[in-house]
């Protein structure tokens, strides 16, 4: 009995095999159903799933101290870019894509802090890319270096070499230059000013505008009666000025300092009765400290503001100055604001055409003289690399020389710079 029930047993299994395993013996394998109106392409593997992911990009300015108006102006610019990228979609990498995220430091305009910035950015972050304080580099330039930190100077510089192996610069014009650009316009519109004093801080920076403005003032005719020289941050500049202004020159180049030790030095050069020319070269917009000089103070103050929504200038500036209208009505969009937006637009076209995240790869575009881009709708350049030591790996490549007239900050002229 025990038998006959184990055979009956297995024949049920036997037949339950079979009646699984008939339909596909029967039939070939079933194709998915198509779906309508869509063609199936045979042999193509579909394309993975786009990944979004986050893009991580320093920013060390100064938002406090003398220097905090051009910092917040030049984080301004990136958050623009951020901004205007991140609505766009991001930066593409392949089949992903990089949401872009600032993560701002305030360097206070030291070097200490900067120092912190950039161990913070390197040790806790994981930040590869930076856009950074032109007047704290020194101090960042080896933490950069050792975590392979591509940096983007917001600002000027002379040069960069060998122990700056991660930098570029976003303006082209060395100081020297750069006050030879201001002056000349300056000449040209206000040939009847003769003489000049110089009043400059003393830095590093500070050291090249002098130079530079001892030699652009004597190269076109005019004879520099005074000069002088002050720390960064004084806030009681009346010595000084008293002692230049008892030489009566026809103008006061403030050359080298920072956007609110410039106005400290208008508002008490006319506080101590001085009428004449005040030009300074690398102020940018004079509006950010119109609350320290006064309108009255203003009047006729000579800076680089290059007022981009002025009708002398080219198309393109005026319609990206539109645009930032837009997005922050009734504001100025000075120099350093401009700066800031494009270092972030260069790193998004830098990345998309290396095609990876890596700053070695990144670089060498930075490096290629035939590399094209876009620098605020018109064609951008680099200049050199690191076998071209003392040449700039550098882009925008102008200085504008504008005057407050009836409290309006008028642009004259803009002059082209010629980089080496």
């Amino acid at each position: 009995m025990k038998r006959k029930l184990i055979s009956i047993g297995a024949v049920v299994l036997v037949l339950a095999l079979v009646l699984t395993l008939a339909p596909a013996c029967g039939k070939e394998k079933e194709e998915p159903t198509p779906t309508p109106g869509v063609t199936p392409t045979p042999g193509v593997t579909p394309t993975p799933t786009p990944e979004v992911k986050t893009l991580k990009i320093g920013v060390v300015v100064p938002l406090s101290g003398p220097a905090a108006p051009w910092g917040i102006e030049e984080l301004r610019g990136c958050e623009w870019a951020r901004d205007e990228i991140n609505e766009a979609g991001g930066i593409k990498v392949g089949a992903d894509r990089y949401m872009i995220e600032l993560v701002p430091c305030d360097d206070k305009m030291l070097g200490s802090e900067a120092a912190e910035c950039a161990t913070m950015f390197v040790y806790e972050e994981g930040i590869h890319y930076v856009a950074g304080s032109i007047y704290t580099q020194p101090a960042m330039n080896p933490i950069f270096t050792e975590g392979k930190v591509i940096n983007g100077i917001l600002g000027g510089r002379a040069a960069i070499g060998p122990e700056e192996p991660y930098t570029f610069v976003t303006c082209a014009q060395p100081q020297m230059g750069w006050v030879d650009a201001f002056w000349k316009q300056v000449y040209q519109f206000h040939p009847e000013i003769e003489t000049v004093a110089v009043v400059a801080e003393l830095s590093g920076s500070g050291d090249d505008y002098f130079a530079g403005s001892m030699t652009t003032h004597a190269s076109y005719g005019r004879e520099v009666v005074a000069e002088a020289r002050h720390e960064p941050g004084t806030t009681d500049y009346y010595p000084t000025l008293t002692r230049v202004i008892a030489k009566n020159p026809d103008a006061i180049d403030f050359s080298g300092g920072s956007v609110g030790d410039h106005a400290l030095k208008v508002k008490q050069a006319r506080e101590l009765g001085y009428t004449g020319y005040l030009g300074c070269c690398n102020m940018g917009s004079p509006m950010g400290v119109w609350d320290i000089m006064g309108a009255e103070a203003a009047e006729g103050l000579m800076t680089n503001d290059p007022l981009y929504g002025s009708e002398i200038r080219p198309e393109k500036g005026r319609e990206l100055y539109a645009e930032f209208q837009r997005r922050y009505p009734g504001e100025v969009l000075p120099l350093t604001t401009y700066i800031g937006y494009g270092a972030i637009m260069l790193y998004k076209q830098a990345i998309e055409e290396a095609g990876t995240l890596d700053t070695d790869e990144v670089l060498k575009l930075f490096d290629d003289p035939d590399w094209t881009f876009e620098w605020f709708g018109t064609p951008g350049r680099t200049f050199g690399g690191l076998e071209a030591y003392g040449v700039l790996r550098a882009l925008e490549d102008e200085v504008c020389f504008s005057e407050v007239v009836n409290g309006v900050s008028t642009l004259r002229s803009c002059e082209p710079i010629e980089v080496p």
